[in-house]
């Protein structure tokens, strides 16, 4: 239809030339033939010829939707509604023949014996486990060859940024969980390939990750002069100290406002002194556990 539209549109520019060079030839059917003439009939087939192409556009529009919608429906198993939907699609629409070859897929496939469609829908979950398998798979060799390659840990200048260090811990520690809770046995043996090398990253990098919070921590806090430190084996004990501690109630509130993000860098201890030398002091318990073990935020 688009093509005749267009053929049509050059026929008439063709007529309007020639009406204008000689009116005669163009306007047979009138006694007194003139440009004025030949020029308004060329603008009414004009128009004439634009609102089919507006008819045109629409219809073909309109047949995309009932293409889409049909298919939508063929995927849930609802080959009436999608035959009906393709039905609508005169044959005069360039998408006529698409709307049939649909219609008999259609008809096909609602006519299949409950048998079939069992071994159907069972083929079509099976290639989609198959699919998610090997998708697993993939994510689990990338996650290794980036470990193998490098990966640098404990070197931002932010809290924010040491945090997304230990967000990657616990992506691999998803990771890992799924591969172990899988039947196939190449899964698991990744997953248990991956979760080795975590677990030497991590006791490896979480000591530097806590001296290098500590670091962060201090020079944020040097100007109400509070003094903060990591100490102790793998930097587990974090301490704070400064005059305003010397109240309990301070002591109290201080570790409430932190103690997230404390755990989350599994210091072991947060300790507390009215000054730096002080032997004595207030400490709180954290996290118990060590740090090879799986990274979560539940």
């Amino acid at each position: 239809m688009a093509g005749i539209l267009g053929l049509l549109s050059f026929a008439l520019f063709i007529a309007l030339i020639v009406g204008l060079v000689k009116p005669s030839l163009v306007l047979r059917w009138t006694n007194k033939p003139t440009r004025l003439k030949v020029i308004g009939y060329w603008f009414l087939s004009i128009v004439i010829t634009g609102i089919l192409g507006v008819m045109f556009i629409d219809d073909t529009i309109n047949a995309k939707a009932n293409i889409e919608s049909a298919n939508k429906y063929i995927e849930n198993g609802n080959y009436s509604n999608a035959i009906s939907e393709l039905e609508k699609i005169q044959e005069t629409d360039s998408l006529y023949n698409n709307a049939q070859l649909l219609i008999k897929r259609a008809d096909s496939l609602s006519n299949l014996t409950d048998e079939e469609k069992r071994i159907a829908n069972e083929l079509k979950a099976e290639n989609a486990k198959k699919e998610e398998l090997l998708k697993q798979k993939e994510q689990l060799e990338r996650e290794i060859k980036s470990i193998d390659e490098g990966i640098k840990f404990a070197d931002g200048n932010s809290i924010d940024e040491l945090q997304m260090d230990i967000v990657v811990f616990g992506s691999w520690a998803k990771i890992i969980k799924e591969a172990e809770e899988s039947e196939n046995t190449e899964i698991k043996n990744l997953g248990k390939k991956l979760k080795s090398k975590v677990s030497r990253i991590q006791i490896r990098e979480f000591p530097n990750l806590r001296k290098q919070y500590a670091k962060i921590v201090a020079n944020k806090m040097w100007e109400n002069d509070i003094e903060v430190s990591a100490n102790g084996t793998g930097k587990k004990y974090i301490n704070f100290s400064g005059g305003v501690f010397a109240a309990n109630k301070n002591k109290k509130e201080f570790q409430t406002q932190v103690q997230e993000v404390l755990n989350m860098f599994r210091f072991k201890q947060s300790r507390y002194r009215w000054y730096k030398g002080e032997s004595e002091y207030t400490y709180y318990t954290m996290f118990e556990g060590k740090d090879s073990e799986p990274v979560t935020f539940e």
